[in-house]
């Protein structure tokens, strides 16, 4: 039976045992255990990432390592919810919750195939003590803050062409109000602008994809989102030196003028460049990832996963995942209709009038995953203006 303070609730199909206060406050508190029901959505999406990774995959490694899993929500759910996964492994430091997963691993009659630790984070996936010996196929990260200090130990721990899936919630650094931090975390400058949580999301790809190169290993992105407080990647892994040596292929610098909102990518930079339609100095963001974001093909098989009745975030992710599987996500910033409308004085044009428009005309244009009043193309501003006006 659960101990006083501890309730069962369900999530997906899982029951789970969770301290009774992290659905009565506001902020979720640490003691005995964290649990966030805010990262629901997280979790629902993570199940579809899994099972749509394991589907058709060459990779026998169907291991899954969390190595901040708290009291156990989404491992527990992996164990459940994702049939393909043959071996679970749950650390946390805090002994109260690994108790509490083992006790919810019991009720849903997963015990043979889950594992549980109590260990530091860079122990535990460093050593990780696998059945077979093996690093991980999948790994979860998911701290409290930036992930930063631990990327080295998690590519160190998953298999050639095995998966990472990694949680940021230190948005304020990489959104650009603490420069400097972010500088030091994630070896790129922050932007604070209208589009600051992609470029967030591009910084924390660019320092995984060069502590990659450096273990002679390569990153290929295949799902990315944010939500609320947090960024969340899913990122495979490739053992290959020859591709980690075109690691700058991939990595570049957005600059941005903060006088008439013109933006545009560029791999190299010089402080001292101006904009070349009101003269004033750009902003420089980066280094960071300028590639895509997201593998179509990825996208669709979690579409496929994603079934109605089973999922109560269903209508939600099924418009975030068809939104993404037609955005110009090779373009590394977006435009919101807001912020177009402010510069014209005007009342904001609806996203998809704004895209008939720019395609019309033969620019490449699309909605946005991460911002609904948001579109992207490769118009420049003036060009949006002239055609909007």
């Amino acid at each position: 039976m659960p101990e006083e303070g501890i309730i069962e609730t369900v999530e997906g199909h899982t029951r789970l045992l969770i301290p009774s206060s992290s659905l009565t406050k506001k902020i979720p508190p640490k003691d005995p255990a964290f649990f966030n029901p805010s990262a629901r959505l997280s979790r629902d999406i993570s199940i579809l990432a899994y099972r749509a990774f394991l589907k058709d995959t060459s990779n026998n490694n169907k291991t899954f390592g969390d190595s901040f899993s708290g009291m156990g929500a989404r491992a527990l759910r992996v164990a459940v919810e994702v049939p393909e996964m043959e071996e679970v492994y749950m650390n946390d430091i805090n002994p109260c919750a690994i108790g509490l997963s083992r006790k919810a691993a019991e009720l849903n009659f997963v015990t043979r195939k889950c594992n549980f630790s109590v260990s530091d984070v860079c122990k535990f996936l460093i050593i990780h003590p696998t059945k077979n010996e093996k690093r991980f196929g999948v790994v979860d990260m998911d701290p409290f803050g930036s992930p930063a200090k631990y990327v080295d130990c998690l590519l160190r721990s998953v298999a050639d062409s095995g998966l990472i899936s990694v949680t940021a919630t230190d948005t304020a650094v990489l959104s650009g109000v603490y420069h400097d931090v972010c500088l030091r975390k994630y070896y790129g400058r922050p932007i604070n602008n209208h589009h600051a949580n992609e470029t967030a999301i591009r910084l924390i790809i660019s320092l995984i994809a060069l502590t990659a190169a450096r273990l002679d290993l390569s990153i290929c992105p295949l799902f990315v989102h944010s939500y609320l407080h947090y960024i969340r990647l899913y990122v495979k892994i490739k053992l290959s030196s020859r591709l980690a040596n075109k690691v700058h292929d991939d990595l570049g610098y957005l600059r941005f003028c903060f006088k008439c909102g013109n933006r545009e990518m560029i791999r190299d930079c010089s402080k001292a460049e101006v904009c070349d339609l009101c003269g004033s100095v750009y902003s420089l963001g980066g280094k960071l990832w300028i590639s895509n974001l997201f593998d179509k093909n990825f996208i669709q098989k979690m579409i496929n996963f994603n079934f109605k009745g089973s999922n109560k975030n269903f209508d939600h992710i099924n418009k975030l995942f068809c939104t993404c599987l037609d955005e110009n996500d090779d373009i590394p910033f977006y435009f919101l209709v807001d912020e177009i409308a402010s510069k014209l004085r005007t009342s904001p044009l609806p996203v998809q009038k704004v895209i008939e428009r720019l395609s019309a005309l033969g620019y490449r244009s699309s909605k946005v995953s991460l911002n609904a009043r948001a579109f992207k193309t490769d118009a420049k501003i003036n060009e949006i203006l002239n055609l909007l006006r």
